[in-house]
């Protein structure tokens, strides 16, 4: 394990307010397209609590090394969520996602569980499910780091915002990768329970909670169409290199074009 850890919580990234030339920033440089794309992106980097609260009912919460790192990660990605906040603020644009219809498909059901059933499936699971975690978390930031550089392309004005977001993503990819292609190479039980985790996460995680109208402009403007296609087909290249999971790679890219 070369990731540290301490050094990782010693120089975590807080509030980004002061970092941001907020004042170059303003509604024609960030169009409506843009700004809900942030939003979305604003709202899941928001629901960390909501996450960690899945995860710590389980054996993860048992995992001092991972705890650890949970801990900076929802820090860091709760001023994420400040910084695009802020973002929408100096742009004038609406800062709250409207209400809508949510997905329900049979598929995404065991990712609609709360706390009750994922604690008691996660008791059957055992510490293997963290092996399961920690790769859903690494695909996800696969997922959001392409919208991010998504909207740099929507709007060539937050270049630079969207460079600082992904380079705390980044660090955040490298200890996630590193737990997945550990416990993935150890244990033929993990792959098994990690198959079956992925098959059912919907994505990015958190997706869910969204609306179905935010979710297809998610996945119409970050992975539909001839630009976008790339993007999934690396993300599935990416999942098809980990320990026993190649057969899900263009699972997940199927979910995530529309």
């Amino acid at each position: 394990m070369t990731f540290d850890v301490r050094e990782f919580a010693r120089t975590a990234r807080g509030s980004h307010r002061t970092e941001m030339d907020l004042t170059a920033i303003d509604a024609a440089a960030v169009d409506d397209d843009a700004a809900r794309l942030m939003r979305i992106l604003r709202d899941l980097e928001s629901s960390t609590m909501h996450r960690m609260r899945n995860l710590l009912v389980t054996a993860t919460h048992k995992d001092a090394r991972v705890t650890a790192f949970l801990t900076t990660w929802a820090f860091e990605k709760f001023w994420i969520a400040d910084a695009l906040t802020a973002v929408l603020e100096a742009s004038g644009h609406p800062t709250d996602a409207e209400d809508g219809i949510r997905r329900r498909t049979p598929a995404e059901r065991a990712d609609r569980r709360g706390p009750v059933l994922r604690a008691i499936a996660g008791n059957f699971a055992g510490t293997q499910l963290v092996a399961a975690h920690v790769t859903i978390g690494l695909i996800d930031e696969w997922v959001t780091s392409a919208a991010y550089r998504r909207l740099a392309e929507l709007a060539p004005a937050l270049e630079k915002v969207v460079a600082m977001i992904v380079d705390i993503k980044d660090r955040h990819i490298l200890f996630l990768g590193e737990e997945a292609q550990r416990r993935l190479t150890e244990s033929a039980r993990a792959r098994r329970l990690t198959a079956k985790t992925v098959r059912q996460t919907a994505w990015p995680v958190g997706a869910t909670e969204r609306s179905a109208d935010d979710r297809t402009f998610f996945e119409t403007v970050v992975f539909g169409g001839p630009q976008g296609a790339p993007r999934a087909a690396e993300i599935a290249a990416s999942i098809a290199a980990l320990p026993g999971l190649a057969p899900l790679g263009p699972t997940v890219a199927g979910r995530l074009v529309p």
